[in-house]
């Protein structure tokens, strides 16, 4: 699995990077665009019949100006995991019909940023400034954690910053099974190698050039062994006909790979979306069955399946983990507490009891 780059799009501030000079290094065959180059393909872009898919072909270089380091942009109706995103870069060369990037960003190229020792400096000082507390941060959230790293080889780094972190973790989130860079440090249970699952059938007709399945229970099995906690998301669960064997399957198949001691944490979340997804999946991929369904527009804005509804699919798929590891630590994505309750039986009236719910599974 290989994501081809036809152009490289160098901004101005980026340019005398050492990063940027490497990349160039390892891409030899693309078209290199600099300057007023840079403006024209951009204006070319929009133009484009599809942007999406182009610009996914598409890197463009820059320094990120802002904080690397922000709160997950949850929302104050449902109750949210107090996560930290750690921001490399945004967009990603997989093509999920359901991908939520579709909606979310104006710009339909691959951003990496180049400035990592600004990254890595922001948070040492971060970690250093809020000392008191224990911070969970993730890669992946506005690009795949790994797609891309063999450019950048931020996620190495990284794994060995969070190794001698006293007060942090780390989550890398990918769809990918790019984990071999890794393989050969010490995570000292500090990095979360945290993998997107669904049922096979979603995989193989939406994950469009994700790894297979297969492919991604392996490479979590490679990480298990080399002394990394693993996470597993099923967002978004698309509740199909008969998607109730094929989800039991995933299920199933993780467990009989996957030691339970090794999971920090399963998260579920019924698919969701803001309503211009919907019609970009239209003018991209034509009718997508599941955005038909009896969808209505929650408190957050996103459309949402009713909350029975979604309550009856969290239960079977978290009586199915349980079956097959009684000492989960389920989540539910953005779910208000309410659904909490009648899904998990659990208790989860605030962002702080959930915070607190998962910092017990990293650090006791």
């Amino acid at each position: 699995m290989t994501f081809p780059v036809d152009e490289i799009w160098i901004e101005d501030e980026a340019r005398e990077e050492p990063l940027t000079i490497e990349i160039l290094r390892k891409l030899p065959k693309a078209r290199v665009l600099v300057g007023k180059e840079v403006n024209e393909a951009k204006a070319c872009l929009d133009l484009d019949a599809d942007p999406i898919a182009r610009g996914k072909r598409a890197l463009r270089l820059l320094k990120h100006k802002g904080a690397f380091l922000k709160p997950c942009p949850g929302t104050p109706e449902y109750v949210c995991c107090g996560l930290q995103i750690l921001s490399t870069g945004q967009g990603c060369p997989m093509d999920c019909r359901y991908c939520a990037l579709q909606a979310y960003f104006n710009r339909p190229t691959l951003e990496l940023f180049v400035n990592i020792d600004d990254l890595l400096d922001e948070l040492r000082r971060h970690l250093h400034a809020h000392s008191g507390r224990y911070h969970r941060i993730c890669t992946g959230e506005f690009t795949d954690s790994l797609a891309l790293d063999h450019l950048i080889g931020l996620a190495p780094k990284l794994v060995e910053f969070f190794a001698s972190a006293p007060n942090a973790s780390l989550e890398i989130k990918t769809k990918t099974d790019f984990v071999e860079p890794l393989l050969d440090l010490h995570p000292r249970g500090r990095s979360i190698l945290s993998f997107s699952l669904n049922s096979a059938r979603i995989v193989q007709t939406e994950e469009r050039r994700a790894a297979s399945l297969a492919r991604r229970l392996s490479a979590a099995v490679r990480g298990q062994l080399r002394g990394y906690r693993l996470a597993f998301h099923f967002d978004p669960v698309i509740p199909y006909d008969g998607w109730e064997a094929d989800y039991d399957e995933t299920v199933d198949e993780i467990f009989r790979q996957v030691d339970p001691r090794a999971v920090a944490w399963i998260s579920l979340g019924v698919l969701r979306f803001v309503p211009s997804l919907k019609e970009a999946a239209l003018f991209r991929f034509g009718p997508v069955s599941y955005f038909h369904d009896e969808f209505l527009q929650g408190l957050d804005g996103k459309y949402r399946l009713p909350v029975e509804r979604r309550i009856a699919v969290y239960r079977r798929l978290s009586v199915r983990i349980l079956t097959r590891c009684p000492d989960a630590r389920i989540y539910l994505c953005m779910e208000s507490p309410y659904v909490w309750e009648q899904a998990l039986g659990l208790e989860m009236n605030s962002d702080k009891d959930l915070t607190r719910y998962l910092d017990e599974a990293v650090c006791g």
